[in-house]
Order: structure tokens, then sequence, then C-alpha cells
């Protein structure tokens, strides 16, 4: 048994308990035995001095027969009947004149009983005379064979007795410890649930006293903890409301799409991605003011939200912001599949929408690819541009998007994703926990794996971010569209299962050092993948170093069940969790509340804006908040000295980014040999 963790208090008043009836019973069954064992050793000398003194009495008057026939068969009359050891008939220079001796026989006590209580029966002994004449003393010893039966039937019985006591005095301890005990599992589970970030009442009144005391201190103390937590996450969501959501129709407004953009932009960069900017303006606005007023003008701009939203609703990576009175933009990370097709979309819905009451028209839009060079300032004039020519209007992308050396067809995507997920399918999933680094080998030509460290303020790793990049002809893919090409043609499950297969392949040359994961959003809840990430880390687990999984807070939101479930199956294998870009839906806090994570990684556009006195605030609110119940807060994106020491002084308890420590790849990295690798070094990011 390992203690290693403690004993429970309930186990160990049971062992006390225990103990003490043990004891005390087993102490009174050998003073029982002992008592007996004395009181038969009194009577066997009690035996043998009555023997001996009416056996003398009776043969005196036969002293002078030739040779003592008559007294020597008067002692066997009374010899033969087994009651004694020996009787001896001695002269008084000690010469005997006649003797009968008996073994001790006690066939049914065993040699370990005897030897534990000995009975030692004394000899006594009676002169004879022959008249006025001693003629001899006669000695006496009882057989104590009887006597050991007695006192081993006697135990035999007086222990069966101390057995039942025993068993009745260990039920009803039993009981009564579990009636008085029965708070503590309720307060254990309260306490097991503030751990994990659940702060939950316990509503249960113990009759005992200190009990009470604790389950009342452990409720005022929750109590607290949620009063503190829900004042201040109110007052971080209004703060958020206030600054960065648009009043009229709820959208993130052009202060959100700011962050956003050099956010994603950053983002982007590390990923080898690109994303794509579009602008709508709806022209008719000033016209509906006018004629129809305010009022109509503002629910005009409504329905022009509401029609965006619905658009953008099932399709990941599109967010929608209004930037002033009739314009909006819309940040598209995805693919330029799909940035075609929402375009598209929009056009057409538009074109439904117009009607004769929208002067000039109902809605205009145009989109474009942002470069990792392009700043926003940048976009939006390129994007004004395109707006102000009517050559552009009608068409729904514009060459700015993509050149042609750089779009793949339908057929392409599908053959470099077959050529990610084959290998997979045929080799690697029913390999064998022993076989299973060597099938993974050949994946080093198609992925690589990049990481990046997050460092407490004493440049301590606190852990490894882990990117997988993807590989093709010898270039590199964007990330997003491999994923979001893989879910449309259905490989994107047996994708996952190849992209973690080789970074549990890499990670095997780390030993100590925590390396994060990120799981993808259809990933985190989908049941049957997480049913095969758990056995496979269980399976390689002494091969791996400590494993962290992150996730987006917008994945996590889809579904916070499955999320919840997630979270607790990888507790259940000894895995951290982090939630990234945490403040980025704008949404309320309340659901991490519940949670049992260990880390939130702010959204980057926070810390890019951290120089504002509004963004200060909301951050220190949020790390308040993040440390009351006890989660750690991650800074990402950190490019400069100056915004670095920001977030330390606003108690921020890790820092990332390339201002810190570049993204590297794994097999750059300073002293990652399969031999020698023992734990990640800082000085490897230099």
């Amino acid at each position: 048994m390992n203690f290693s963790n403690g004993l429970s208090l309930r186990a160990q008043l049971y062992i006390l308990v225990s103990s003490l009836c043990i004891f005390t019973l087993s102490a009174s069954l050998y003073n029982n035995v002992s008592n007996m064992q004395d009181y038969l050793n009194d009577q066997l000398a009690s035996h043998a001095q009555g023997a001996a003194h009416n056996l003398g009495l009776s043969i005196s008057p036969y002293m002078d027969e030739e040779g003592l026939v008559t007294a020597e068969i008067m002692t066997n009359a009374i010899f033969d009947s087994g009651y004694y050891q020996f009787i001896r008939f001695t002269d008084f220079d000690d010469n005997i004149l006649f003797e009968r001796t008996n073994p001790t026989l006690a066939h049914r006590v065993p040699q370990w009983f005897m030897n534990w209580f000995t009975l030692q029966p004394p000899i006594m002994q009676s002169e004879v005379s022959d008249g006025w004449r001693l003629a001899g003393i006669l000695k006496v010893q009882s057989n104590a064979g009887t006597s050991y039966t007695a006192l081993y039937d006697h135990s035999i019985s007086a222990l069966k007795s101390t057995l039942l006591q025993l068993f009745i005095a260990l039920i009803f301890s039993y009981f009564i410890l579990k009636s008085v005990l029965i708070p503590l599992l309720s307060i254990e589970k309260q306490a097991k649930e503030v751990t994990q970030k659940q702060f939950n009442f316990n509503p249960s009144k113990p009759f005992t006293t200190e009990l009470r005391t604790v389950v009342n201190a452990m409720n005022t103390m929750v109590a607290n903890i949620q009063r503190s937590f829900s004042e201040q996450t109110a007052l971080a969501e209004q703060l958020s409301q206030e600054v960065y959501v648009d009043s009229l129709t709820h959208l993130p407004n052009r202060r959100a799409l700011l962050k956003r953009f050099d956010s994603l932009q950053a983002e982007a960069q590390i990923q080898g991605d690109r994303f794509f900017v579009s602008l709508v303006s709806m022209p008719s606005l000033q016209s509906i003011n006018s004629n129809e007023g305010y009022g109509s003008g503002d629910s005009y701009i409504s329905e022009g939200s509401e029609l965006l939203l619905s658009l953008s609703h099932n399709i990941e990576g599109i967010d929608v912001y209004r930037i002033s009175g009739s314009e909006f933009a819309i940040l598209a990370y995805v693919t330029e599949e799909i940035a075609n097709e929402f375009s598209q979309n929009m056009l057409d819905a538009f074109n439904i929408a117009n009607s004769s009451r929208f002067e000039e028209g109902f809605a205009n839009q145009v989109i474009t690819k942002v470069s990792l060079t392009d700043s926003f300032t940048d976009v939006t004039k390129r994007l004004d541009t395109l707006l102000t020519h009517d050559n552009y209007l009608a068409s729904p992308m514009t060459t700015n998007i993509a050149t042609p050396n750089e779009a793949r067809s339908r057929s392409e995507w599908v053959n470099i994703i077959s050529e990610f997920t084959d290998y997979y399918q045929n080799e690697i999933a029913d390999a064998s926990s022993a076989d299973f680094s060597i099938k993974c080998i050949p994946l080093e030509k198609l992925f690589d794996l990049t990481m990046q460290p997050v460092v407490d303020k004493d440049n301590n790793i606190l852990y490894v971010e882990s990117f997988v990049r993807f590989k093709h002809n010898g270039k590199e893919l964007p990330t997003v569209d491999v994923f979001a090409m893989a879910e449309r043609l259905g490989l994107l499950d047996n994708l996952e299962r190849a992209v973690v297969s080789f970074i549990f392949l890499k990670l095997q040359q780390i030993k100590q050092t925590t390396v994060a994961i990120n799981i993808s959003n259809t990933a985190l809840h989908d049941a049957n993948f997480h049913q095969w990430l758990f056995t496979l880390y269980r399976q390689l687990q002494h091969r791996l170093p400590p494993i962290l999984f992150e996730f987006n807070e917008t994945a996590a939101m889809v579904s916070l069940n499955s999320t919840k479930q997630f979270i607790s199956q990888a507790k259940s294998a000894g895995i951290g969790i982090t939630i990234e870009r945490f403040g980025s839906s704008l949404t309320s806090f309340q659901y991490i509340k519940n949670m049992d994570i260990d880390f939130v990684k702010l959204d980057g556009s926070y810390i890019r804006d951290i120089e504002q006195a509004d963004t200060q605030f909301f951050i220190q609110t949020v790390t308040q908040i993040c440390h009351g119940i006890g989660i750690d807060v991650i800074a990402p994106q950190i490019e400069t000295e100056q915004v670095s020491q920001h977030c330390l002084h606003m108690n921020i308890d890790g820092l990332q980014g390339n201002g810190l420590f570049a993204v590297k790849n794994f097999n750059h990295i300073d002293g990652l040999t399969i031999n020698t690798a023992t734990m990640l070094d800082l000085a490897d990011f230099n």
C-alpha cells in the first residue's frame, strides 16, 4: 500500500478503535486463561496433598508387614485411577521402598499450548508412622494431563467468546464512527471540488460541533470566493462591453478589430498562415436617416449586422466587427476557398435584400488577403480604394486575395491530405506500443515540430508550447488550409491522429520539461478522438515528458459539457490544461469557475494593446479573477521588454513571445538528442 499521499482520518480512526478493541480483548483473554492456569495449579496441589494424607493414614497399619505388600496394593488401587503423576514411599534415608509413576498425557492439547501455559503440580508429602515409630515418607504428585485438557477446553471456549465480543464491538464501533464521520465525506468532497476550481456549498449540518465549525468555515470561504469572483467578473465584463463592444449591434467595435488584427497577424506568422479582411459598407444609411429618421437608420444597421452574423454563424474563424456608423469589417482566418465562398454568399444575400427603399443599395463588400507585412492602415487603404471603384463592386473577390501560383485545386488538396493521412491509417493505426516509435519515424518527412517556451518572471520554463508545420514538396503549407481541407474531405480525424502520433514520437526525446500540445476545436468535442488520445497516452506515458493540452476559448464554449469531460479525462491521466485566446470572445468569464484548468493564456490582442490604461485595468481584473480561483495567467505575443515589464507589474505568471524567445525547430534545439536530452535549456532558444 502506498502511503505517500497520507492516510485518511476515517482509516486512522478505524485502525485506532480496532487496535484498542483487539488489545483490550486479547489482554482479557490472556488474563482469563492465566487465572484458570493458577486455579488448576492450586487444585493439583490440593488434590496431591489430600491423597498423600489419606493414603498415608490408610497404609500406616501395615508398616510391620514383610515387603509392605498390603500398603503397596492399596497404593496401586489409588494410582490406577490415573490422576497422579507418581506416588513414592521412601524411608528417612530417602531409599525408595515402593514407587508408581505415570507419563503426563494430554493427547488433545497441542504442545505449543502446554509450552505457553505450563502447569506445575507440586510434590506433596505425608509422614507414615507405625505406632509411635515413623516408618517413612509418602510423596504424591498429581498428573497434569487432565488439567491441561481442562485448561485447553476452557481457553478455546474463552477465545470463541472473546472473538464474538470483538466482532460485536467492531460492528458497533464501525456504525458509531460511520455516523460520526459521515459529514467528513461531504467536507472531503467540497475540499476536492475547491482544488478543481468548483466552488459549491456543503448543505450538511454535522452533529459534531468541530465538524460543523469546519463546514461553516468552508462554506464561508466558498461564499467569499464566489462573491469576489462574481464582482470582479461583472466588472471585467462591464469594462469589456464599454470598451470593445458596439452598443447598437453588440458586435466588437473598431478598437477590438485593431487588437484582433495585430494578434491574428502575429499568430499567422508563427503558424505560417495568412488571413483575409472584408469591408462591408451600408451606403443607404444617410438617405434612410434623412427620409425615415434615425430610428429606422438604426434598424437598417441592425438588419445588416444580423445578416452578417447569420452568414458567419457556422463558419469557424470568421468574426464580424462594426467599425463605424455604416461600415462593418470581417476578419476571416480561413482558407481561400472558404473566404471566396463566404464573399459570394454575402453578395448574394445583399442582392436579395436590395429593394427600392435602399437608394444606394442594401450593402457593398470587398475582400482582400492580408500578407504578413501588411499593416492595418495598408489593408484599410486597399479596401477603401476597392470600394470606390465600381468595377470591383460587382466582383465577389478581388485580385488582391491570391495569385494564381498560390491557388491549389481540390484534387491537389486531396492528394496532399491523403499523403498526410494514408501512412497513419495503413501503418500506425494498428501498431502496438512497442512498434509505435519505429512506425512513426517516416512522419518526419511530412511534419516539422517547432517549440516556444513559456517562462516565469525568473526566466524559468513553465512549459514549452509545440507547433506542427506541414511540408509538401519541400514547402510549408498554411496550417489553417490543411485542417480546413482535411475537414471538408472527411479526413480530419486521421490527420489529427497522425499529428499527435508525430508529436508523441518527437517528445520521447524530452524527459522533464512540460510540453503543451494544441487540441483543435473539432478534436476537443470528439469522444472517439478522446478515447484514442488518452489510450495512446497511457501506453506511452513512461516514455513521455509531462504533458499539457491547450485549446482556445471559442472551442471550449461550443459545448461546456464536452469540454469538461475532456478536462476530466486529462486530469485523471495527470495532464495539465491551458485555455488560450482567453477573453477573445468578449463574453462572460463565469464558465471558468467550474473548470479544473491550470493556465489561461490571454488573447494576444490585449497584450499588444497593453499601453492603454483601460486595457491594463482589464488585464489586472482578469488576473485577479484567475488567481482568486487558483489559475495562473500567461501573456503571449510579448515583443518588447517594455511589454514584458508591464505584464510582470500586473502579476502575470507566465510570458511568451518572440521578444523573449523565438519559435525554434525542434531538430535545431541544441542538446535535444535521443541519447542526451533530459530537459530543455533556455539557452537553446537564444
